[in-house]
């Protein structure tokens, strides 16, 4: 007797927008955890914009590929955040302010590199750091993982 041969289609599954936002709760989390070992450090900024746009990313992804996203909105938060439909743009005028504020240096890379003019000036460019905060926190959401231990899989 020959074995019985069944042909499933192939399943889709897009993990892109899961996988994208649990990395901005681990983003979120590192920040959180972080204790500056000197009274200024620009790591909790980019921690912060890293997590917003890892999630401003998990919801264009829903609807358009990585590669499409990437070359749509490289590392542009405020781009980014112009582009969702308008029941996802939840910040307030301050709130987008910040976003602004944060996107000109993040964008330019000018968290992960010492910029002079930058430390000159007292880093008084930076926006808010609570601000920031807030505003990650309310684009990621009330996920568990926000509040709670991450552990590895």
């Amino acid at each position: 007797m020959e074995p019985q041969r069944i042909e499933v289609p192939g399943i889709y599954v897009n993990l892109s927008p899961d996988a994208f936002h649990m990395w901005a709760t681990h983003y979120y989390k590192c920040r959180q955890d972080f204790k500056p070992p000197h009274k200024f450090s620009p790591v909790p900024y980019f921690l912060l914009c890293r997590a917003i746009e890892l999630e401003l990313k998990a919801r264009h992804l829903q609807k358009m590929g990585q590669l499409e996203v990437k070359d749509a909105f490289s590392h542009d938060m405020l781009l980014s955040y112009s582009a969702l439909n308008q029941d996802e743009k939840i910040l307030t005028n301050d709130e987008f302010a910040g976003l602004e504020r944060a996107n000109e240096i993040y964008k330019s890379k000018g968290f992960e590199y010492f910029v002079p003019s930058h430390a000159l000036t007292g880093y008084s460019i930076y926006p808010d750091l609570d601000l920031l905060d807030t505003i990650a926190r309310k684009l990621i959401g009330n996920d568990s993982v926000l509040t709670s231990e991450i552990s590895e899989p």
